[in-house]
């Protein structure tokens, strides 16, 4: 476990006040991983729901501060926040080295790595409970 959180940690740039949002952000859902005394039945997804909300507020308030059109955000927003581009960054990254699979699974679903991408930002997000570290992270993945 500690190489998984080292890993993860020195790829995305960012250290964790608890570690447990580490494991439970590249536990893929069936994956029943546990770590101390916590268990992450679900895996991963209730992190992906709070990255993907979190992704749209950092791309949002840049949005907004660059006094960009409407459309723009539309637009930035299906570029940077799709499974196809964060799929893409997981795998660039080498954050699939990472990721905790379900039983009986071998290879890396996309949507599978958008999650885990997702899942990271979400885990930053509540660890730090800052927005611009999150927008650090995802500098760091080359993810904007």
């Amino acid at each position: 476990m500690n190489h998984t959180i080292d890993g993860v940690q020195g790829i995305i740039g960012y250290v964790f006040n608890d570690p447990n949002l580490v494991v439970e952000a590249v536990s893929a859902a069936g994956s029943r991983t546990s770590f101390g005394n916590r268990q992450f039945a679900d895996g991963n997804k209730r992190f992906a729901v709070l990255g993907d909300t979190v992704l749209q507020l950092a791309l949002a308030q840049d949005w907004y501060d660059g006094n960009e059109p409407r459309g723009a955000f539309d637009e930035i927003r299906q570029r940077v926040a799709s499974n196809n581009n964060l799929n893409r960054v997981g795998l660039a990254s080498n954050l699939d080295a990472f990721v905790y699979l379900a039983g009986g699974q071998s290879k890396i679903a996309p949507g599978t790595m958008a999650a885990t991408v997702e899942a990271l930002l979400g885990a930053v997000y509540l660890d730090s409970n800052d927005v611009n570290t999150v927008k650090a992270v995802m500098q760091k993945l080359d993810l904007v």
